[in-house]
């Protein structure tokens, strides 16, 4: 047990370690630090950013509220503005993932004007293209992923240019251009696997697979599924598996393989889990109908409106 300022330091160090290789790690390491609020200000301003960042990797949105209310009764500490954009990055995350789309758009707004660094401006064009996306404002998307895409190029970001292909990837799903899709998959695949980053690695493998079963690729399927599979399985997010669930059944489909019941009721439950309307749709559209499953009606949730909670009244003056 971290039982002292220098323990806890060297606890967050080691939770950040493992914040993109292992973040269920991570997030363990960080339950286990004792009485945070006695922590210097910047190790409590490390500690509620990194919980907040592993719990958005882990898509555990419902511990998010309460992280980011302690976090901003730091805002007038020093500690709190040298990390500002990196917060308002991860809460416009939050907003995004739970349908806030004008609220994390007035987040990363505010984060924008504090951006001096190209880095962090690539990855909050980034944020704000994929909420462009689920408003289904495509053509306002991909102008915004052109601009992401140019300064990454010119940083060498290798995980950013991933991020972008893949993005546009599920952009060109939406439209129903398959193969292009395919093409940026297979982009972003690459990219991430020399980024070496996990979660990037999966989802857009997972993406590629998708394209395989709807192109009928049938060898590239099998060559690259036992990997994706191997790498899914180690990593604590139900949504990406009842996602990897899903495509292999419409594949064992597509090659005459009968579903049994149990199967069939399985993907209706793992229908569930699938992280967003965004994802059940194109199942919905490709997979299901492919299988012949009736899987519910896919609400597309309207932007709602946020309780203008009082740190978010802060976001909106934006005055750091």
């Amino acid at each position: 047990m971290a039982s002292s300022n220098s323990d806890a330091e060297y606890e967050i160090s080691r939770a950040q370690y493992f914040m993109r290789s292992d973040p269920e790690q991570s997030l363990a390491i960080l339950n286990k630090i004792p009485h945070v609020e006695k922590l210097p200000d910047e190790q409590q301003v490390a500690f509620y950013i990194l919980k907040l960042r592993t719990s958005l990797t882990l898509n555990y949105l419902d511990d998010i509220d309460p992280i980011l209310e302690t976090l901003f009764k730091l805002d007038d500490k020093p500690a709190f503005a040298n990390k500002i954009v990196t917060i308002l990055s991860g809460t416009g995350i939050w907003l995004r993932k739970t349908n806030y789309f004008d609220a994390a758009q007035h987040v990363f707004s505010c984060a924008l004007k504090h951006a001096d660094k190209s880095s962090q401006r690539v990855s909050l064009l980034i944020s704000s293209a994929i909420v462009a996306r689920y408003k289904k404002d495509y053509a306002l998307a991909k102008s915004i992923y052109i601009e992401a895409g140019n300064i990454a190029m010119r940083l060498d970001d290798v995980r950013a240019m991933a991020t972008i292909k893949n993005n546009l990837g599920t952009i060109a799903m939406d439209q129903g251009n398959i193969k292009e899709a395919e093409t940026r998959f297979r982009e972003a695949l690459s990219a991430f696997q020399l980024a070496n980053n996990h979660s990037g690695h999966i989802n857009s493998g997972m993406n590629l697979l998708f394209t395989f079963v709807l192109l009928n690729k049938n060898i590239d399927f099998l060559r690259l599924h036992p990997h994706i599979s191997e790498l899914s399985n180690e990593y604590p997010d139900e949504s990406k598996k009842a996602y990897l669930f899903w495509i292999y059944s419409a594949y064992q489909y597509a090659q005459g393989i009968k579903l049994t019941e149990k199967q069939s009721k399985e993907l209706l439950s793992e229908f569930d889990k699938l992280a967003g309307p965004q994802l059940k749709t194109l199942i919905k559209i490709h997979l299901a109908s492919l299988i012949g499953i009736d899987v519910p009606t896919v609400a597309h949730i309207a932007t709602k409106k946020f309780e203008n909670k009082s740190w978010f009244n802060k976001v909106l003056s934006c005055n750091w």
